[in-house]
């Protein structure tokens, strides 16, 4: 009876190994199961404790930037009103339009949210009081005005292309007026508090790295002090606390180019 059984048993050994041979074109040839969803092809199924996969913005914006940020602005200024509260005494009367060069330098704590400090000065010509002085020949008059100060700025769209911001400042402004010629030179600075330095702008994110656009720029402040000096040396009766002080702007209209936009 062994004998007989071997016959069988040898062609069921043999049939099996024959099997997956004539079936293995058929396998390499049957398409690959879909994995599940959420999972890439070259993934296998996520454990619980793997980390979320990451989400590329939408429409192939960047990522918000966070760390430091820097920013340089400049445009176009216009005074605004009184110097001092003595009658007719005019910011624009002392001082003519200026080309401000501005920076920030901070940091984004989060996506939305700058915390930096500001630092600016601004080139410009004297007023039009100065218009007949300055005229005469071998007389050289020009104007500047600096500010610093902290700044915080609110980014309202820091994942787009487009980001629109809003900022706020406050700080210290000193403007000066010389003149100088032959006979010396003179000068007058009048120094006070920028109360409220408000900005709003549209970043156009070029990349990670760079960034620009459109700044609006008004500065509220009120002059505390004057000093006047000719040749150096400090006029007296002519400087010191300012008596009846008034309050002024500087309206800007620029551009900025950023750092990590």
């Amino acid at each position: 009876m062994a004998t007989l059984m071997q016959g069988p048993i040898a062609l069921a050994a043999l049939s099996f190994p024959l099997t997956l041979l004539l079936a293995s074109p058929v396998l390499a040839q049957a398409p690959a199961p879909r994995p599940p969803p959420g999972v890439a092809p070259h993934e296998g199924p996520r454990s619980p404790f793997d980390a979320p996969p990451v989400k590329e913005p939408a429409d192939g914006a960047l990522p918000a930037a966070r760390g430091i940020q820097m920013a340089v602005r400049s445009g176009y200024t216009i005074p605004m009103g009184d110097a001092t509260g003595a009658g007719a005494d005019e910011l624009s009367s002392s001082f003519g339009g200026q080309v401000p060069v501005l920076i920030d330098v901070g940091f984004k704590s989060g996506d939305s949210f700058f915390f930096g400090i500001y630092a600016g000065l601004g080139f410009g010509g004297p007023g039009s009081a100065a218009d007949v002085p300055c005229s005469s020949s071998g007389l050289s008059c020009d104007a500047q005005t600096f500010r610093f100060g902290p700044e915080v700025q609110v980014h309202l769209h820091p994942a787009g292309k487009v980001n629109p911001w809003l900022g706020y400042g406050l700080g210290l402004e000193i403007s000066t007026v010389s003149m100088r010629g032959p006979a010396g030179n003179a000068s007058m600075s009048l120094m006070g508090v920028e109360l409220g330095h408000l900005m709003a702008g549209v970043d156009f994110r070029l990349s990670r790295t760079l960034g620009a656009g459109p700044v609006l720029d008004l500065s509220l402040a009120q002059y505390s002090s004057i000093t006047t000096e000719l040749n150096g040396v400090e006029v007296p009766g002519a400087s010191g606390r300012i008596a009846e002080t008034a309050f002024h702007g500087w309206l800007s209209l620029g551009a900025r180019l950023v750092l990590f936009p």
